[in-house]
């Protein structure tokens, strides 16, 4: 007795629960589809909600757009591959209430690998509710040939049985034969043929205006490059010393073709005793002169060793004197000519048509985030002028692999990941991605320059493999090294960090015996470890690069 109480009361409870549950006594849904694909959905249900519960959202295609709900625009949350529009925007309470949802769809039709046309529409996308009566229109821009096929997540095989179909000249017409229960999807398949939708399937065989002319500019500037700057790839030839006569500020000239890195240069000046690097408690690095710099340098060298100390002794590394020095030294580029033949091509002009491919690529993007012409005009201007900078920035980060300034190559990183995110939202993500990827081949194409000379080659082979020395020398080949050249820690380390190598290297030195250095001294007494000294070294070209990026107030403002 006491088991059938039990079960009368859960019989109970459950007949409660269902009866308190809202519901659609009538849905009806109207969709015109134009010869491009488009859709026009308008949904419009009487809905009930008992009292005590919650407005609930009702669920729409994915890449639904422009969504109203009686009227009025709102913006529709995504979540479980679907848009849920809140139908709390436009109704409250309990009651008996009409709504009226509309939307658009970009394009209901797929070919398949035989290129035979298909309608796909999503009718009904899983409401939460039960649905007592349904009824579509489906309008299109002619007659069918073939019979439509309606899918349903409870009767699949069954799916046809649940709607009297009627086709009457363009239209087709469903009635539900029975209540849809709740949470139920239905979807309609029909074969179609190309004269319906010449729009639609001419858009899947032909490529945009502006895909085509991104793909030729692309062919423009490979052609560019293979025919005035194509290099083999470069060697690495073993070598545990830097080339001949090069600074660590010099690596870059041959490697990328960039302006000297003056702050290193005065490091190797350091290291090879000419001036003392001094770094003080409060962040402030004095140069002090050691002795004067004759013709056992090059002339570049000479002219600008004596700019930097002039009649002094000491000079202020963080002061302005010193970063216009360094500022007039990154525009210059010693022995640029001996490292490319003199017709070699100019990786501007290669960089710059690899950016109008990707300007190209942006302006795909707007289009595609837009129906309305205006819309496109101004997004396809706004994004176009956007992954224009993206491009350069891309570009100038893929330089910068084999150097130590790292600043460019995460904001290369970073415009990287904005583009795809744009190219995801969009729905044209292989569009931003063959334009990324583009411009990061752009960039790694252009870092070594033109066509290369023989001396230039070889030249950028010693520093590749000084670079992947350094990067990947165990402890064991130092402690040989060490035994012949105790300072050779101190004498790369200028060239570890212009490489952008130098914590690898120094870690490598950790548990090794090494001289105090003389080149780089601070007010305390305490001799570092080779790390701790690596990071006091990193403190202090810091310090000297610091004073150098306020070169564009000072083209706003004037000097001081």
């Amino acid at each position: 007795m006491r088991k059938f109480l039990i079960v009368l009361v859960c019989l109970f409870s459950l007949t409660v629960t269902a009866s308190a549950a809202g519901t659609v006594s009538q849905l009806e849904s109207n969709t015109r589809i134009d010869t491009d694909g488009t859709c026009e959905v308008t949904l419009t249900m009487q809905l009930r909600i008992d009292s005590g519960e919650s407005v609930p959202a009702f669920p729409i295609p994915e890449d639904a757009k422009d969504v109203t709900i009686n009227g009025r625009s709102i913006r529709a949350k995504s979540q479980g591959g679907y848009r849920h529009v809140a139908l709390s925007e436009a109704i409250s309470g309990a009651g008996i209430h009409t709504v009226t949802i509309r939307y658009s769809l970009p394009d209901s039709i797929t070919l398949d690998k035989k290129g035979i046309a298909f309608l796909n529409l999503e009718l009904l996308c899983g409401f939460v509710y039960p649905i007592e009566n349904m009824t579509f229109v489906i309008t299109l821009p002619g007659e069918p040939e073939h019979n439509p096929e309606l899918f349903s997540t409870y009767y699949q095989e069954t799916a046809d049985s649940l709607f009297g179909l009627t086709i009457v000249g363009n239209e087709i017409r469903g009635v539900s034969n029975q209540q849809l229960k709740d949470r139920e999807s239905l979807s309609m398949t029909m074969e179609v043929s190309e004269e319906l939708f010449p729009q639609s399937v001419a858009k899947r065989w032909k490529m945009g205006t502006d895909d085509i002319l991104m793909i030729g500019v692309a062919v423009l500037a490979l052609t560019y490059w293979l025919v005035t700057m194509g290099n083999l790839p470069p060697k690495h030839s073993r070598r545990t010393t830097p080339p001949e006569g090069l600074t660590a500020g010099e690596l870059g000239c041959c490697i990328t073709a960039q302006g000297v890195d003056f702050t290193m240069m005065v490091v190797s000046w350091a290291q090879m005793g000419y001036l003392r690097i001094h770094m003080e408690e409060n962040g402030r690095v004095l140069l002090n002169k050691r002795m004067d710099m004759g013709n056992e340098r090059s002339d570049f060298e000479v002219r600008y060793f004596k700019t930097l100390f002039g009649k002094r002794d000491t000079v202020d590394a963080t002061g302005l004197h010193y970063a216009r020095l360094c500022r007039k030294a990154g525009k210059a580029r010693p022995g640029i000519r001996d490292y490319y033949q003199r017709r070699s091509g100019n990786p501007y002009i290669f960089r710059g048509l690899c950016a109008v491919m990707g300007l190209l690529g942006g302006v795909s993007l707007g289009i595609s985030f837009a129906n309305d012409t205006v819309w496109q005009v101004l997004l396809a201007i706004l994004l176009g002028g956007i992954c224009l900078v993206f491009s350069w920035v891309i570009q100038s980060g893929a330089g910068q692999i084999h150097l130590r300034r790292k600043w460019n190559l995460w904001m290369g990183l970073g415009a990287s990941l904005l583009w795809i995110l744009l190219g995801v939202w969009s729905r044209e993500w292989n569009v931003a991605l063959f334009s990324v990827l583009g411009q990061w081949a752009a960039g790694l194409a252009a870092s070594y320059g033109g066509r290369r000379s023989e001396p230039g080659r070889q030249c950028l082979s010693q520093i590749l493999g000084l670079r992947r020395f350094l990067s990947k020398v165990s402890t064991a080949e130092l402690q040989r090294i060490l035994q012949v050249n105790p300072e050779y820690y101190y004498t790369m380390a200028p060239y570890a960090m212009a490489l952008g190598v130098d914590g690898h290297f120094a870690r490598q030195f950790d548990k090794l015996q090494l001289p105090e250095c003389t080149y780089l001294t601070t007010d305390t007494d305490d001799q570092p470890g080779p790390r701790e000294w690596n990071l006091l070294l990193r403190d202090a070209v810091a310090a000297m690069d610091e004073r150098q990026k306020p070169a564009i107030l000072e083209k706003i403002f004037g000097k001081k």
